[in-house]
């Protein structure tokens, strides 16, 4: 969830610039707009979630494989 988090901050981001940058006034571009950005958003979520995950699976797993049990 942290490596994810990511994605988060830049779904909020991107409403933001929506609000503050962009000059839409109909509800098609917008829904289009916020739509396309959750998409993205996920995909970085999910990108980003799983590279941290598969990173720190395997450092856990090298730091524990070279514990020596007597």
């Amino acid at each position: 969830m942290a490596g994810g988090s990511c994605a988060l901050y830049v779904f909020g981001y991107s409403i933001y610039f929506f609000v503050t940058r962009m000059d839409i006034t109909s509800v098609v571009p917008a829904l289009l707009y916020v739509g396309y950005m959750f998409l993205m958003s996920v995909a970085m979520f999910l990108m980003c979630g799983s590279i941290g995950f598969y990173a720190t699976d395997r450092f856990v797993r090298k730091i524990y494989g070279s514990v020596k049990i007597d």
